[in-house]
């Protein structure tokens, strides 16, 4: 590859990044450094951790991003994986959730305060919430799959006059399974309905139980546009269940998570049908991907 061609390619995926109060092109391909300032447990094998971007002054950087992208997430010695960003644009600071699944993921959460890591991106093309607004909104998460959620979450909660009705229904295995437990008042206080339930409850569960889709039953939402991230079996029944509500197929999106190694469409070890997750998603209308989940 010509010099010419490789500095086109860079610039295709570059990001904007707010330097000093000025807009700085940061290539996509080399990692940043970012240092842990924070880290919070979720649950047992989950963390919320926050960073802080640096760069070559280790000076604070700001990386613009929008709910439901992605950043390739590095150890150093280990490798690297994608992760979903869990904060919102609206807030301060970056957050990934990482949950245990291999030796990267373990390293990164073995990391303490002032550790630093690699990170590269934002990946992928995120929520439409553009054209959200105005609309009824329904958010459906299943265990994991929540952390990218989050996001979307609280973006709407600090813009909340500019949606409608909006509905949360977020399902885990267990109590202790469950996220951002802390989080769900405030949500409720701007307004978003809040429904929780598990699989298998404990003695000190008063919630639900049993699955997404009988909640829903329950919140009832009406018609609008949809997100949904979690496992394939759990994001077919809300989509469906979701269409007899008489949402459309086109406004129902869905967050998948695959196993993505270079972010860019190159490898393709996230390809799904004729798609690259990394690049065309990792959201999707349910119009699109419905019969390849």
């Amino acid at each position: 590859m010509s010099k010419e061609s490789l500095k086109m390619e860079m610039g295709l995926h570059s990001s904007t990044l707010a330097h000093k109060g000025t807009d700085k092109k940061v290539c996509r391909y080399v990692p940043l450094q970012a240092e842990v300032i924070d880290i919070d447990v979720e649950s047992s094998n989950t963390y919320l951790i926050s960073l802080r971007p640096l760069d070559e002054e280790d000076e604070t950087v700001r990386i613009d991003y929008s709910p439901g992208q992605f950043l390739m997430v590095s150890v150093f010695g280990l490798g690297e994986c994608p992760i979903s960003i869990a904060s919102s644009p609206t807030r301060d600071p970056l957050q990934i959730c990482v949950r245990e699944a291999g030796k990267i993921t373990q390293g990164i959460m073995a990391s303490r305060v002032g550790d630093v890591m690699g990170i590269r991106g934002p990946f992928g093309n995120g929520f439409p919430v553009e054209k959200m607004k105005g609309r009824n909104v329904v958010i459906t998460g299943g265990g994991s799959g929540f952390a990218t959620l989050r996001s979307l979450i609280n973006y709407i909660a600090d813009n909340r006059e500019k949606f409608r009705d909006v509905t949360v229904a977020y399902g885990a295995r267990t109590p202790q399974d469950l996220y951002f437990t802390s989080e769900y008042g405030s949500w409720q206080a701007t307004g978003i309905e809040v429904g929780i339930t598990v699989d298998m409850m404990d003695a000190s569960w008063k919630g639900n139980v049993g699955l997404v889709t009988s909640l829903l039953a329950d919140l009832n939402p009406s018609p609008g546009t949809a997100a949904l991230c979690g496992p394939p079996m759990m994001i077919n029944a809300v989509a469906k269940d979701l269409v007899n509500r008489g949402f459309l197929k086109p406004e129902i999106y869905i967050s998948l998570e695959r196993h993505m190694k270079c972010g860019v469409g190159k490898c393709e070890h996230c390809t799904m049908g004729p798609y690259h997750v990394c690049t065309e998603g990792p959201i999707f209308s349910y119009d699109v991907v419905g019969d390849l989940l």
